[in-house]
C-alpha cells in the first residue's frame, strides 16, 4: 500500500470511529466507503486549487448578476478600480453544482467590493473561442464609496451596450438624481433595470 492510500485509510478509520465488537465486516465496509469519498473529495479539491493557481486576480465592485438562458451561466457585471465596467465574466454552467453555487454567491455579493479570480477557458462548443470564467470571489465588504454622476452614467450606458434610451430609462426608473454622486447600491439598482445588463464598455455618454 502506498503512503497516500494508507493515509486515506487511517483518516477514514478515524472518521468512522472504533470498530464495535462483532461488527468487523460492517466497520470495514464503512471505512472503505469513507476512504473512497475522501479520495474523490481530494481529487475535486485538487482541481479547484489548480484553477485558483492559474487564475488572474483583480479587485472590483460587483454590480449585477444575470443568467443567460442559452448557456445557463451567470454573467457578472463588475466595476473595476478605474471606474469602468469589466468585460462580462461568466460562471460555470448553471446546470452544474459549481455554477449554481457561484451564481448564488455572486448574487449575495451585489454591492460588495470583491477579489475576483478568473480564468480564460475554451468553449466546448467552439474550441477557437474562450470565455472568461470566475472561479472564486473573495468578499471585501460593502462598497460605500460615492460614485460621481458622470462615471455612474457611463457605467449604465456601457451596460446598455450604448443604447442611450435604455440607459436613460433605467436611470430614471431607479430614481437616480440628474446631478450629484450616487451610491453603489443605486447604481446596481439602475443596472438591474436594463434589459441586457452584460454589455461592454462604450465611450458615449448621456446627460
Amino acid at each position: 500500500m502506498n503512503p497516500r492510500d494508507l493515509d486515506l485509510v487511517i483518516a477514514a478509520a478515524h472518521a468512522v470511529g472504533p470498530c464495535p465488537p462483532g461488527e468487523e465486516a460492517e466497520w470495514t465496509d464503512s471505512v472503505r466507503e469513507r476512504a473512497v469519498s475522501l479520495y474523490v473529495l481530494g481529487d475535486t479539491v485538487g482541481q479547484d486549487i489548480a484553477r485558483l493557481d492559474a487564475a488572474k486576480q483583480f479587485t472590483a465592485t460587483l454590480l449585477d448578476v444575470r443568467v443567460e438562458a442559452s448557456s445557463t451561466r451567470g454573467v457578472l457585471v463588475l466595476r473595476n478600480t478605474s471606474g469602468e465596467l469589466e468585460q462580462p465574466i461568466r460562471t460555470d454552467r448553471g446546470d452544474s453544482k459549481a455554477g449554481r453555487v457561484m451564481i448564488e454567491r455572486a448574487r449575495a455579493l451585489i454591492g460588495h467590493r470583491v477579489r475576483v479570480y478568473r480564468l480564460n477557458e475554451r468553449m466546448a462548443s467552439n474550441p477557437k473561442l474562450e470565455v472568461r470564467i470566475v472561479v472564486h470571489l473573495a468578499d471585501f465588504g460593502l462598497d460605500t464609496d460615492p460614485i460621481h454622476e458622470n462615471s455612474a452614467k457611463q457605467n449604465v450606458l456601457a451596460a446598455a451596450e450604448g443604447d442611450t434610451a435604455a440607459a436613460q430609462q433605467a436611470w430614471s426608473a431607479a430614481g437616480l438624481p440628474e446631478s450629484g454622486a450616487v451610491s453603489v447600491r443605486q447604481l446596481a439598482d439602475a443596472l438591474a433595470r436594463l434589459p441586457h445588463p452584460d454589455g461592454g464598455p462604450d465611450s458615449q455618454r448621456f446627460v
